[in-house]
């Protein structure tokens, strides 16, 4: 069992970054978002880079989101 457990470990270290996140997880992604708003906010977050994964969800998110407004207001009432 002893053995199962380090192994396990093991892949988990390759599996995550310099955070001790896995990359891409929702975790990742809140993590990131988090440090993003502080930094808008004008705090300091220390030497940290925000992945281009993480801009490209929030435009994405943003973009849907507009989408569905626009949607809403083409729509002719009954």
């Amino acid at each position: 069992m002893r053995a199962i457990a380090g192994r396990v470990k093991k892949l988990e270290r390759q599996h995550c970054d310099a955070t001790g996140l896995v990359p891409h997880s929702e975790v990742w992604f809140d993590f990131y978002e988090e440090k993003l708003v502080r930094l808008m906010d004008g705090e300091d977050i220390g030497n940290i880079r925000i992945p281009l994964e993480v801009i490209d969800r929030i435009v994405e998110e943003a973009d849907r989101e507009e989408q569905a407004i626009a949607g809403r207001r083409l729509e002719c009432p009954a």
